[in-house]
């Protein structure tokens, strides 16, 4: 989403072009792309009533600031007064990288303000900023941590604005009361304010990511971290703009080619090592495409969740995209590219739509030896009309070219590593070509047996919603549900248990300013039309889905005033209710999951407490309201990401990943919750996801390190240990589910050398033995030899021992992990007819037999049979 402003920076000459014939028609007050814009209170109530209890629900918690660091001085000509907002859930686990910064920023001639900041509003600490600043000498500030900013309505929709922070002398009106600025006087930046807010990055806990962005960030300065002395000028679209970065650079790269700028290109380029990026894309929060003028399967979408392991090698960014800096947005892109292990410190992107800028007043800043907050408040002086959407991620007081020539040295957390041992599961690509695939979710199908699962995907291009489903052990080929141009994202997959599927998702379509959540049906044999569930200008996003009894819910997040609530919509059986409030805390709820049990409905999603994320837990009946919420997590712990699902008892499990890199879990009883269990301590653990299986057990997948993928089994008294399932060279975003023959299915996103990512599904491997002894599990007395002719022709027999005579499972796979035949047979001599289920061809067969009870204890052999 873009518009084109003229190489003097000042006027918009031009909209996309699908929208030209729109533009037109607009008033001076209607938004960018044409489409009107009315304002709907986030919560259905009038101004007067909202504005008398905004200050409760905007609350989070009694402001406080503390100072608990100032150095003496006034600064040198290099710079003045610098503070730093300091986070205070973070300030502790930061306290040492926090001290080497400090000592950094102070050998360079600033004098160091460090606030300790907890509860209140951005206005709060706007009040203290413009306090500082009227001593004179405030150059700027740097938020860390969760620091919270201005929001603002307007044509643009509703985004976050730091220019709030930096504007020391303007009005700014709320004029309905609901916690959005519509309007401001005498505005314009008069500090600069960087931001360093990894809250909703799932790779790492704020604390890790923060004490290793600053390792880099030390690194840099005093020259141990270097990358070749250069700039990438990436244009994909609106070509000759970036001219003005060589007023900084020397060696500047220019690659503006339209069939040539594609994604696999881009993400060559950001591992041919440049200090320097300037990129110019279509994009949004999650993803920057690559498609004018590509052929016309598109150029591809990078999407964040890429990023992590493609481990840019570049420091410093500007990236004249749509709403990449969004940083609120789960793995929002912008973000992604400073939190990464080795290199990234910076990038200047927009939170609302974006307009093309040459940035001639940010280079020309720069070119005098100025640091980024200086240029960026230079240049969002002269832009604000169209600009003031901008925030600087990274640190401000960091200058371009600091470091010499050279090969660069890594840094960060280089934590990979993770499981080494060989994978026990078999895994099978559902995708395989030029498009990414990623960002899955699962659904068991109760009435037909059937595992259904969407992605997220860049074909044909931007991003579209991907699905498939199996019957255990065939998976259709995936088709995309409702094609868009537009931006589709985020997909949930359930159904109502009786054999009605829907996929839910994010989308910008009917509103380019915003999100909205909307639903396709399968009618069993491809998906209906997109049908819009919400309008209106909040961010409506991350849908997820369940049912059951010939009902189901969809819940997602609302970004409101500012905060974050939950709303939803109920299947009555025939029709989907309006969408109604479902959570409406005083302080933001996150990231929710929906589990359908006997009983009703359970809910679990991340909200922010008072001592930090915590993971809470509602539960509703059939068809009413949900209950109080009841906090599972531990305080302090950082908990975020979590999953739910329901066993055949009608008892919910909960799991989620704490700032430790921890999996943790806990369930329902019938005295009520467990204590919390933790199920792994090993590698940086991500993204978790939950099945109960026919069997009884519970299944807990995630992945660690963004390498692995490991899984753990419940029998009933605990955990297993963790175990390894896949591995490969990046790992995203895991789900669960299972067929018909209760055998369990994880769909994931796998990326490889060549840059590509695409859609994998994988389940135990009746050849990984090794893996099984390695794992601890020998010396379940399960095993299985062959005492029959091997190879043969007609038939042969297998010996079975198990500690009880409770029957195995027998399941013979084909060389390409396929099921062609399932037995139960007890303790003693089996016997295998290569024709027992219609007649297989020659080859190698793996055997397996395993306990009925869990998958914890099984044994392979292998055998060939002969024609």
């Amino acid at each position: 989403m873009m518009a084109v402003r003229s190489s003097s920076g000042r006027s918009a000459l031009m909209l996309f072009a699908a929208l030209i014939l729109v533009a037109a028609l607009r008033s001076s007050d209607a938004d960018p792309e044409g489409i009107p814009i009315t304002y709907m209170d986030g919560h259905g109530r009038r101004p007067a009533e909202w504005a008398e209890i905004r200050d409760e629900v905007l609350a989070r918690g009694p402001y406080s600031r503390t100072v608990t660091y100032a150095t003496t001085g006034v600064g040198d000509s290099r710079g003045g007064e610098v503070v730093l907002l300091v986070d205070q859930l973070v300030e502790g686990g930061i306290s040492g990288a926090l001290s080497t910064f400090q000592a950094d920023l102070e050998s360079e001639g600033y004098t160091v303000l460090v606030w300790q900041i907890s509860g209140g509003s951005a206005a709060d600490i706007r009040s203290d900023l413009q306090a500082q600043y009227a001593g004179g000498n405030l150059d700027g500030a740097i938020c860390i941590g969760d620091i919270p900013t201005g929001w603002m309505e307007s044509g643009y929709g509703q985004y976050p604005v730091d220019v709030f922070l930096m504007d020391m002398n303007g009005t700014w009106t709320d004029s309905d009361g609901d916690g959005l600025y519509e309007s401001w006087t005498s505005y314009g930046p008069e500090i600069w304010v960087g931001r360093l807010t990894p809250t909703s990055i799932s790779t790492g806990s704020s604390v890790d990511l923060l004490n290793a962005y600053f390792g880099k960030n030390h690194a840099y300065r005093n020259g141990t971290l270097s990358l070749p002395d250069r700039a990438l000028a990436y244009e994909e679209a609106f070509t000759g703009l970036t001219g003005y970065v060589s007023l900084v650079y020397d060696d500047v790269t220019t690659k503006n080619d339209p069939v040539g700028t594609c994604a696999d290109d881009f993400k060559a380029e950001l591992q041919a090592g440049y200090e320097w990026v300037h990129l110019i894309s279509h994009s949004s929060p999650w993803g920057s495409s690559f498609h004018t003028g590509a052929p016309p399967e598109g150029g591809g979408t990078l999407n964040s969740f890429e990023v992590p392991e493609l481990d840019p090698h570049a420091f410093f960014y500007v990236l004249n995209c749509c709403s990449n800096g969004r940083w609120t947005e789960l793995d929002n892109l912008a973000n992604t590219y400073i939190w990464c292990d080795s290199y990234g410190l910076a990038a200047l992107a927009q939170a609302k739509v974006d307009y093309t800028n040459d940035f001639q007043e940010y280079y020309s800043t720069l070119s005098t030896g100025s640091n980024l907050g200086e240029a960026y408040m230079d240049w969002l002086s002269a832009n604000m009309s169209m600009e003031h959407g901008a925030v600087l991620l990274g640190d401000p007081t960091l200058r371009p070219r600091l470091g010499s020539i050279g090969a660069a040295m890594g840094s960060g957390r280089n934590t990979r590593g993770g499981c080494q041992a060989s994978d026990a599961w078999l895994s099978v690509p559902l995708t395989d070509g030029l498009h990414t695939q990623g960002f899955t979710d699962s659904y068991s199908d109760p009435a037909s047996g059937e595992v259904f699962v969407a992605c997220n995907t860049s074909d044909a291009a931007r991003a579209n919603i991907l699905a498939t489903h199996s019957d255990g052990d065939t998976w259709i080929e995936p088709m995309i549900v409702c094609e868009h141009e537009y931006w589709d994202w985020h997909p949930a997959i359930g159904g109502d248990g009786e054999g009605s599927v829907w996929v839910a998702w994010q989308s910008m379509r009917n509103n380019h300013e915003t999100y909205d959540i909307f639903v396709s049906s399968w009618n069993g044999s491809s998906w209906g039309s997109a049908s819009q569930l919400t309008s209106g200008d909040p961010f409506e996003v991350e849908p997820c889905l369940d049912g059951g009894n010939g009902h189901a819910r969809i819940v997602w997040q609302k970004w409101v005033g500012g905060s974050c609530d939950l709303e939803g919509v109920f299947w009555t059986g025939s029709q989907w209710s309006s969408p109604g409030a479902i959570s409406e805390e005083t302080a933001s709820e996150r990231y929710p999951d929906l589990a359908w049990g006997s009983n009703g409905f359970g809910l679990v999603y991340q909200a922010s407490g008072s001592s930090g994320w915590e993971t809470r837990f509602r539960d509703a009946p059939d068809s009413g309201p949900f209950g109080a919420p009841v906090v599972l997590s531990q305080s302090g712990q950082e908990s975020r990401y979590p999953c739910i699902a329901c066993d055949q008892d009608g008892y919910f499990w909960v799991a989620w990943q704490n700032g430790d890199g921890e999996i943790l879990s806990a369930h329902q009883t019938s005295s009520g919750w467990s204590g919390i269990e933790v199920v792994s301590t090993s590698g940086v653990g991500a993204m978790p996801d939950l099945a109960t299986l026919e069997d009884g057990s519970t299944m807990l997948a995630w992945t660690s390190d963004n390498t692995s993928l490991l899984y753990s089994i419940h029998d009933g008294s605990s955990w297993s240990s963790p175990m390894l399932a896949v591995s490969g060279e990046a790992l995203d975003h895991v789900s669960l589910g299972h067929g018909s023959s209760g055998d369990p299915w994880a769909v994931y996103g796998l990326g490889g050398a060549d840059l590509q990512w695409d859609l994998h599904a994988a389940r135990p491997d009746p050849t990984a033995v090794e893996e099984e002894t390695e794992s601890g599990l020998a010396g379940t007395g399960v095993g299985i030899r062959v005492v029959g002719p091997n190879p043969f022709r007609e038939s042969t027999s297998f010996l079975l021992s198990s500690p009880s005579a409770a029957p195995l499972r027998i399941t013979v796979f084909d060389a390409a992990g396929r099921v062609v035949l399932r037995d139960e047979a007890s303790p003693g001599t089996w016997t295998w007819s290569g024709s027992d289920a219609g007649a297989v061809p020659a080859g190698v067969y793996m055997v397996r037999a395993a306990t009925t009870g869990d998958f914890r204890g099984w044994s392979c052999c292998r055998v060939v049979r002969l024609l």
